[in-house]
């Protein structure tokens, strides 16, 4: 289905809507064709291939929100989503806050479709996870494939508002994934993987080998793991830790939601020093063939590249048009979600600045150091205190590094970014939708298990 189609498709529902009795309507559709191939227990275990239509239809009677979606497109089941998200509507208290942006100008991103995508089939997809398998198995026996996946999909996605927006584009990308550990006769190393995603035919199968080479390595560095040291100091997090673990915890208090609900301890630092001064993230959702990136938003406003902190200091809050309404905040081109949702807060693409030290030596000078290459933990995002266990874990002493057996770590997020002592220059782009360094803290609690 081409994008014509689905703002035609757009159009019919929100004049269905209208018709039905809403004051305003918007209409998010997407087609999407996908093909993959997943891995279980070291080979090929399922195969598949769907195409699927989708829309989500949102409608405003009297500052009042309904909301509908679904994969029917017959024209009666329209009309009778049209008629049920007025019902909707009708029955809930107004907002005041409700309503749909006015368009704006859109600028078409670069690269976000390649056509040898279009051309990947399962035949394919297997080909390459078969392959990904046998590199592992042939690097080393000992590390076991638990699952994994080889996928490709093209999406085309479509806005429609009774406001005059009308944005539509189309996107393709294929992603690789393995997970797995090390076996070693009796002895089980902690579970680890890796992961891409690409734009062309080519970078998949180039992520193919990287990744399998990464997970082999990533498993095996966790063979032979003792006993760790409690002390309270210095902690390396990985690029993945600071992509899971560091990032999410820090940008979910620097949506504007959290910060109109009294959730975030960020909400009246606008222009105060919240990090160290080596320290600055943008979110930016106009990367040229950037995985996250797309000329506009889930409410079709057009996507920005934005500086959240800088050098240290919080310059921004991400907005959607519901939370700009409410806090009289600044559009940012950050409404999130796909057409099953209603809008979100997120952001597209996070980039943190690079350090100017090695990643291999960034324990230099520690008297310990754990190296946290995974985190599974809890963190409190209004106080900011966080505790959890170390995943394939390494700790540094005496100018050597072993791996250890699962170690706790405990301290608080927002003295954590206050705290970061060095950056690596080297920085990982993790399936689009971060690029980030290792990053090294000081006055984190460890406890050994």
């Amino acid at each position: 289905m081409d994008e014509a189609r689905l703002l035609e498709l757009g159009r019919e529902l929100v004049s269905a809507a209208r018709r039905a009795g809403a004051d305003e309507a918007e209409v998010a559709t997407a087609w999407t064709s996908a093909v993959e191939t997943r891995l279980e227990a070291n080979d090929i275990h399922t195969v598949e291939s769907q195409e699927e239509a989708s829309f989500g239809l949102r409608v405003l009677t009297g500052g009042s929100l309904g909301f509908v979606t679904g994969n029917d497109l017959d024209p009666a089941y329209l009309q009778e989503a049209a008629a049920e998200a007025v019902a909707q509507a009708k029955a809930k208290p107004a907002d005041d806050n409700n309503g749909f942006p006015e368009p704006r100008p859109l600028e078409p991103v670069d690269g976000l479709f390649d056509d040898s995508i279009a051309g990947i089939t399962v035949t394919d997809t297997t080909e390459l996870a078969s392959q990904l398998a046998e590199r592992i198995r042939s690097s080393d026996e000992r590390v076991q494939i638990d699952s994994g996946a080889v996928s490709a999909s093209i999406t085309t996605s479509a806005i429609v508002t009774s406001t005059g927006i009308e944005a539509s584009e189309k996107d393709g990308s294929a992603q690789v994934y393995v997970f797995g550990m090390a076996v070693d006769g009796e002895e089980v190393a902690s579970f680890d993987y890796d992961s891409d995603t690409k734009r062309n035919r080519d970078d998949l199968t180039a992520a193919c080998t990287e990744i399998a080479d990464r997970f082999t390595q990533k498993c095996l560095a966790g063979l032979g793991a003792g006993a760790g040291e409690s002390f309270k100091g210095t902690v390396i997090l990985s690029p993945e830790a600071v992509a899971e673990f560091l990032l999410p915890n820090l940008v979910s208090r620097l949506c504007a939601d959290t910060v109109r609900k009294g959730q975030s301890p960020l909400a009246s630092k606008l222009g105060t020093c919240i990090a160290t001064d080596s320290f600055t993230l943008v979110d930016d959702g106009r990367i040229p063939g950037g995985i996250a990136s797309s000329a506009f938003d889930r409410e079709g406003l057009p996507t920005l590249r934005r500086v959240l902190v800088n050098s240290g200091v919080l310059e921004s809050f991400l907005w959607n048009y519901y939370e700009a309404r409410a806090a009289g905040g600044s559009l940012t081109g950050n409404a999130s979600g796909g057409v099953g949702t209603l809008p979100g807060v997120g952001p597209s693409r996070l980039e943190m600045s690079a350090g100017d030290t090695p990643e291999a030596e960034l324990a230099a000078g520690a008297a310990q150091a754990v190296i946290v290459n995974r985190f599974s933990g809890s963190t409190n995002p209004v106080t900011g205190d966080f505790s959890g266990v170390v995943k394939n874990g390494h700790l540094v002493a005496n100018g050597s590094s072993r791996p250890i057996k699962e170690t706790m770590i405990a301290g608080n997020l927002y003295e954590l970014l206050g705290n970061i002592s060095a950056m690596s220059h080297e920085r990982r782009e993790l399936n689009g939708s971060v690029l980030v360094p290792a990053v090294r803290a000081e006055g984190i609690s460890v406890t050994a298990g």
